[in-house]
């Protein structure tokens, strides 16, 4: 029985952990992400990415487990960069580096260097495209 209230209980603050914003589900209804999370051959999403670069539904997609992470200076960077960040969870895409380091490229060239010290460094393949500049 007492089990029954604690899963319970632990259902329901889950509710209040973790949520995403109606930014998020429109940026993600807009966006091309779910094709380019389900591609193999990552130079087939390139034009997908630059459609939703153009149409300002841009991710940085992050690599994290069972307990998504959000810091309190994430909402910050996305409203500061027009940018969300999205937690893939335990299943990762082959083409994450590949979509990061597309949307990294972007930023740079957009903002310069200044968003790079805001970034979370746990971005996937933030470390190897920082290594390339």
């Amino acid at each position: 029985m007492i089990k029954i209230h604690i899963n319970l209980i632990l259902l329901i603050l889950s509710n209040f952990c973790f949520s995403q914003t109606n930014q998020f589900d429109e940026s993600f209804k807009k966006s091309h992400l779910s094709i380019i999370l389900m591609e193999n051959d990552c130079e087939k999403v390139v034009d997908l990415i630059k459609a939703d670069i153009k149409n300002n539904s841009i991710f940085i997609l992050l690599q994290g487990g069972i307990v998504p992470i959000r810091y309190s200076d994430d909402s910050d960077f996305e409203k500061k960069y027009n940018i969300l960040f999205y937690e893939q969870g335990c299943v990762g895409s082959q083409c994450a580096e590949f979509y990061n380091f597309l949307i990294f490229d972007y930023l740079y060239k957009t903002y310069g260097k200044k968003w790079i010290k805001e970034i979370r460094k746990d971005a996937i393949g933030f470390k190897e495209w920082k290594k390339q500049l």
